[in-house]
């Protein structure tokens, strides 16, 4: 993994360039007076990983569903 080391008026700058570093396996070291502050390093996994739903999140023709029910065309 590539290495750049950046302070953080250039990390302001240049975020959308060292995001793009990053995406390519980079990893930028951000500085600030020679002490680290924080790493942008590629994601490993997704942030987000959907799962196709499940029979059991269906409702069957035999469940009744909420807008059936009596007594709720008297709120409005």
């Amino acid at each position: 993994m590539r290495t750049q080391t950046v302070s953080i008026d250039q990390a302001k700058n240049q975020l959308a360039e060292l995001i793009a570093w990053a995406a390519e396996d980079g990893e930028i070291l951000i500085v600030d007076n020679g002490k680290a502050l924080a790493r942008l390093v590629p994601p490993h996994e997704p942030a987000y990983r959907a799962n196709p739903p499940t029979a059991s999140e269906f409702s069957s023709d035999e469940d009744s569903l909420a807008w059936d029910a009596d007594g709720w065309e008297n709120f409005a």
